[in-house]
Parts: C-alpha cells; sequence; structure tokens
C-alpha cells in the first residue's frame, strides 16, 4: 500500500533527524557522575549505576538530552515515536527525502526554507485544500495553484 505523507509531517521527521545532529558531540570528555548538574543527576538517573562505563561519547550525547527542556524531551520523543510507527518502506523514502536534501545547494535549502515559511502562515484550510490538491495536479497546474495562492497570501 503506497501512502503518501503530508509537507508537514516529511518536514518534521526530516527536522527531527537532520535536528538531532546536536546530539553527535564535537569533543566528547567523560566526567564522573559526581560531576554532574543535580538537573543531569535527576534526568540521567537510569544511568547512575553504570555511567562510568560509558564511553565518552555516550556521556556527551546523554549530557545534552538532560540539559534540553522537558517540553524538547518530550517533542523528540514523539517525533521518534513516529518514526518507529512508520514502515520500512516509508523510513527508506524518508531517508531518501533527507539525503536528497542534505545535497541540495545552500540557495535551494534557502528557497525551500522560504516556501515552509510561507505555507505555515496560509490559513488552516487552505494548508489542508493544499494539501489534498497537489497530488492531483501535474506540474504546471501546480505552478498556476501556487501562483494564485500567493496572489491570494503574498
Amino acid at each position: 500500500m503506497k501512502r503518501s505523507f503530508s509537507h508537514k509531517t516529511v518536514i518534521s521527521i526530516l527536522g527531527c533527524l537532520l535536528g538531532s545532529s546536536w546530539l553527535l558531540p564535537a569533543h566528547a570528555d567523560a566526567i564522573d557522575w559526581s560531576n554532574l548538574s543535580a538537573n543531569e543527576q535527576t534526568v540521567l538517573k537510569p544511568f547512575a549505576t553504570t555511567w562510568a562505563q560509558l564511553p565518552e561519547t555516550k556521556q556527551a550525547l546523554l549530557r545534552k538530552w538532560a540539559a534540553k527542556t522537558p517540553e524538547q524531551r518530550a517533542l523528540i520523543k514523539q517525533r521518534y515515536q513516529q518514526w518507529q510507527a512508520l514502515n520500512p518502506q516509508q523510513q527508506a523514502l524518508i531517508r531518501q527525502k533527507m539525503l536528497h536534501y542534505q545535497q541540495m545547494p545552500a540557495s535551494s535549502k534557502a528557497k525551500l526554507q522560504v516556501w515552509h515559511q510561507w505555507f505555515k502562515r496560509l490559513p488552516t484550510t487552505e494548508q489542508q485544500k493544499l494539501k489534498q490538491t497537489w497530488p492531483t495536479l501535474d506540474s504546471s497546474a501546480r505552478r498556476a495553484y501556487i501562483q494564485q495562492l500567493q496572489a491570494q497570501y503574498p
């Protein structure tokens, strides 16, 4: 069964995957459990007994996780659960789109970001209409439709 994803879903998942690059430390330094802040110790409590055995990179990753707000951690968990709910073909498609995005020139990425910001400013009804209509249009009809929307919502 072929499933299409909304632009927002793909962007959210791509954002989660691309945004997770903050999890990878540039340089990791091992730190003793007792030197962690109280907040870090609270958030990372499940790792207290094994902390000293964890590789430096894992410790750094976990410390960055602990530094996030509860809201940020909840959002990351939610997006990860969405990712896990996808079947392997859907995950592969998103990976492929992410790779394509990563290989895009900066100017193309900037254009895509401008388009995404414009889309987010559209009224919800127009966003839904665009999502439903888009797959049924050929490229010339898409251009005309977008031009019409841009004239209506600059």
